[in-house]
């Protein structure tokens, strides 16, 4: 079992966000990996290779655009409190905007790995 408290988050830097909580990484548990992202900020589009990344809305609205290389589709999705999305392995991914307070819960699975953050052509 594992039990973390708010004070045993590690805070990452992050580009793209004020704060980077990591709860659980891949040390920890070996399936997957479990975040939080606050205060969000348009982000260079990317795609990763060995994992699936679910992201559901604390708090604030944010706007996602995607590109899926099997059909070549590129579209728009806007989520806002309470709302969820799970981006596969290989979707090309990006923040368009994202409103001034926001909270993202992310968990990736397998875990994530930060030598598979490769840059998208496509968006």
């Amino acid at each position: 079992m594992i039990n973390k408290k708010y004070e045993e988050h590690n805070v990452l830097e992050s580009p793209y966000a004020r704060e980077m909580r990591e709860i659980v990484n891949a040390s920890e548990y070996d399936k997957a990996a479990v975040a939080i992202a606050v205060d969000l900020e348009q982000m260079d589009a990317h795609y990763h290779r060995t994992f699936d990344e679910i992201f559901f809305v604390l708090d604030g609205d944010m706007k996602f655009e995607f590109y899926d290389p099997q059909d070549g589709n590129v579209w728009t999705e806007e989520l806002s409190l309470n709302e969820t999305i799970i981006v596969k392995k290989g979707i090309h991914h990006k923040i368009l905007r994202a409103s001034e307070h926001n909270r993202l819960f992310v968990v990736s699975i397998p875990p994530y790995h930060p030598d598979d953050e490769n840059p998208s052509d496509k968006i």
